[in-house]
């Protein structure tokens, strides 16, 4: 479907992607209290959303579909045949430098090659059985593998609270239901999404995974077991309850009870570093964003095991081989798990409802080919580099694998997918497929689905809120005088008919979804394994959007407006003066500052009305400026905002008239000496200042992102630290600007229209400030 929101989008396993309460059906493995003994039943039960329907679930139609084998013959010669052409097109058309491809079929792996070059300098032609790619998070499914043998042997529990086995972490205790291994490999335990800890560049800032998973803990913004919110940090907590009760590193275990006895002699957690000897042999990264292939930047992961592997494809086809067999190679020192353990491990652990594809423990369900197979699948993305993607087809006894050294492969993977089961996997029959029924009417509780929904993958706490929202998939959903359910995820509109009550499946395709409720009211949307909240009128991106950039021209025309504004008094001061006629320029700005237009620029001036009384030569001063203004010299600033001279001299008479002649010379002047900071001269300099360290703070994080795309959220240089005391400036600088707009007031500074311009930038720089802090920027990260 057009508005599918992609999966390799959504589940690269990068740092680059409201809270959540119950959103509807759990499976009953979820949450259940289930001992290792019991595993052998877990393949029995059905999962159910309460709705009482008697049609079989997901989970049920999958396993019937597994145990039906497909005839499925593939001809290695026309394998190759097609992966040949299919990739020299990719490597043409998108750019891409280099690839491998492995695919396993019935226990053999019948095609593994490379394409292109590994390194674009060295001219190094890749081999599948000895260049090492990075394959992101297709590091996942080996974590899960390591998590299953414990459990197999009876070590781990996966419904037990996973502080039971930590000894090196400690989790946060947010809400009452523990954290279990089956949550984390559903990526239902409910963190938020955490771009700290992930991405570094130097060797020397990677942390030990106990010390990281410490520090950059995300916060758990939702219960366990209510949606999938992928997790990178969930899976390195998975990785560290391994290592805990084995006693040893993870990259150690992984590489002893799963590397090993599968011969996969090109895999390791280890980072590839350029100068260590696991890096022998490494593809070179390349991003051809901008056009050309260029070197990317090496990326190094701090969640290690979410995403850190390298893998040849040579060795991703034994991995396969195993995962479709029954968790060996044929003898008994490959085996990484027995055979029911492996099934469990294939079987759907959680869904959204029960009639939509979830995940087993570690693989995300999805389908492939003509016939809409179910597919186990996960792939994994260095940002701007590397690309990977790995699916199994269970049916069809079915492996396929491919790696790409250039950023462009996410594209060429998904053309890939779809050829390949194209030409390969059989076709539907030609009977026509069912479709959907007209509606017979608009949908159940149709003005409740109506309404923008996003993502549940993002930040909530922490500066990387912004982007993760912005990146984040949203769907508009709206009802159509058909009654059609009618959804837009940015790809264009879908239409959907509802077969049940807070279901529907699409008028095109295969694809449903769904809705789920909290506390009575539809709050979510989920699409395949992926769950959208509902997101209220005052979340909207484009609110935000149009309230910043109001906002913004506010504060400028003041911090570019009030600048301008007195250049050109000087400089029609200074024409006055050359022209004719004496003083005019000086008198102008005499005038400003006692009646507190625009010369309150000068912290020694003090404005009218302040003081009690004035001397003589106070009162002279003032009528000869007065007189200056009605003398025909152009005294009224810009400032003024169009009051006339007359008006300000007149002004400045009934003033002195009213003002009793009793104040001596000397407390004139201990008057004005005594209260510099309390004049209208500083209130612009404050609100200036201010908006000028807010606008710094923009320019200068724009800059540093353009010099640190993945780095500058997940590992905070410096220079970033120091520039976030900017806003922290402004915001302070906002409060005391704030007062000054009150004394504008009470005390009668400047003209009406002047007070009024000037409150108006205040509170445009207050509201400002606001949005930095919904977005959390109003921080320093540390």
């Amino acid at each position: 479907m057009s508005t599918d929101p992609s999966r390799r989008q959504l589940l690269a396993g990068s740092a680059l992607l409201g809270t959540a309460s119950l959103a509807g059906p759990l499976t009953d493995l979820a949450g259940a209290d289930v001992s290792p003994s019991e595993l052998s039943e877990l393949g029995e039960r059905s999962v159910h959303n309460g709705t009482g329907r008697s049609e079989p679930t997901t989970a049920t139609l999958h396993a019937q579909q597994d145990e039906a084998e497909l005839d499925l013959e593939l001809d290695p010669d026309a394998v190759e045949s097609f992966v040949d052409d299919a990739l020299d097109t990719a490597l043409d058309e998108h750019d891409i430098v280099g690839a491998s491809v492995a695919v396993v079929h019935e226990d053999e792996a019948i095609l593994t090659k490379g394409y292109g070059v590994a390194d674009d300098d060295t001219d190094e032609p890749v081999d599948a059985a000895e260049t090492r790619f990075r394959v992101g998070s297709v590091s996942k499914p080996i974590v899960w593998t390591a998590a299953m043998q414990l459990i197999e042997d009876g070590q781990l529990d996966p419904y037990e609270d996973v502080t039971t086995y930590l000894d090196s972490v400690s989790i946060s205790e947010t809400h009452a239901e523990p954290i279990t291994m089956a949550h984390l490999a559903t990526h239902t335990a409910g963190f938020e999404e955490r771009f700290q800890g992930t991405w570094v560049t130097d060797p020397d800032d990677v942390r030990d995974l106990p010390t990281v998973l410490s520090d950059e803990q995300p916060a758990r913004v939702r219960p366990p077991g209510e949606v999938i919110a992928y997790s990178n940090y969930g899976t390195a907590l998975a990785a560290q309850v391994v290592a805990d009760i084995a006693g040893t590193p993870f990259g150690q275990y992984a590489q002893e009870n799963v590397f090993d006895p599968l011969s996969m002699t090109q895999s390791s957690f280890a980072q590839p570093f350029p100068d260590e000897a696991v890096s022998e042999n490494v593809a070179t990264g390349y991003s051809a964003l901008l056009g050309s292939p260029q070197e990317a930047p090496g990326l190094l992961v701090e969640f290690a095991p979410a995403g850190s592997m390298t893998a040849s494809a040579t060795d991703m086809a034994q991995f396969m081989r195993a995962q479709l067999g029954d968790g060996s190679l044929g003898t008994d020192d490959s085996r990484v798990l027995e055979s029911d353990a492996m099934s469990q491990l294939q079987e759907q652990w959680f869904t959204h409802h029960d009639a939509l594809d979830g995940f087993t423990f570690g693989f995300i369900e999805g389908t492939v080919g003509p016939q809409a197979h179910r597919t186990l699948e996960h792939n994994g993305h260095i940002p701007g580099s590397f690309y990977s993607d790995l699916w199994l087809v269970p049916a069809a006894n079915l492996g396929v694998f491919v790696t790409y050294n250039t950023d462009s492969g996410a594209v060429a993977s998904g053309e890939f997918r779809e050829a390949f089961a194209a030409e390969f996997l059989p076709e539907a029959d030609e009977e026509d497929e069912p479709t959907p029924d007209e509606p017979d009417g608009p949908p159940t509780r149709a003005g409740e689905l109506e309404g923008t929904f996003r993502s549940v993958r993002v930040v909530e706490t922490t500066m990387g809120k912004l982007p993760s929202t912005v990146q984040a998939a949203s769907a508009d959903v709206r009802v159509d005088d058909d009654g059609f359910l009618v959804t837009d995820f940015g790809g264009g509109p879908d239409r959907w008919v509802e077969v049940e009550p807070l279901r529907f499946e699409a008028v095109e395709g295969d694809t449903r979804l769904a809705f789920g409720e909290r506390d009575g009211d539809v709050r979510y949307l989920f699409l395949d394994f992926q769950a959208f909240e509902r997101q209220s009128w005052h979340e909207s991106l484009s609110l935000h959007g149009g309230v910043a950039g109001a906002t913004m021209l506010g504060m400028l025309s003041g911090a570019v407006g009030w600048p301008l504004a007195r250049g050109w008094r000087r400089f029609r001061g200074d024409c006055g003066g050359s022209g004719g006629g004496g003083d005019s320029g000086s008198e102008n700005e005499l005038s400003d500052a006692t009646t507190g237009e625009a010369g309150t620029d000068s912290a020694a001036s003090a404005p009218s009305g302040v003081t009690d009384a004035e001397s003589p030569s106070e009162t002279q001063q003032i009528d000869d400026s007065a007189a200056s203004s009605t003398a025909g010299s152009d005294s009224a600033s810009p400032e003024s905002d169009g009051d006339s001279s007359a008006s300000v001299a007149e002004e400045s008479r009934s003033k002195s008239v009213s003002q009793p002649q009793t104040r001596t010379q000397s407390q004139t002047q201990s008057s004005q000496s005594s209260t510099p900071l309390h004049n209208a001269g500083w209130a612009r300099w404050v609100a200036g200042s201010s908006i000028g360290a807010l606008f710094g703070f923009l320019a200068g994080t724009v800059v540093l992102y353009l010099l640190q795309p993945y780095t500058l959220l997940s590992s905070p240089p410096t220079s970033f630290q120091l520039l976030a005391v900017l806003p922290l400036v402004g915001a302070l600088g906002t409060v005391v600007a704030a007062g000054y707009a009150v004394q504008s007031w009470r005390l009668s500074w400047w003209t009406l229209r002047s007070r009024v311009h000037y409150t108006l930038v205040v509170l445009a720089t207050a509201v400002f400030c606001l949005l930095l802090g919904y977005w959390n920027l109003l921080a320093i990260p540390l």
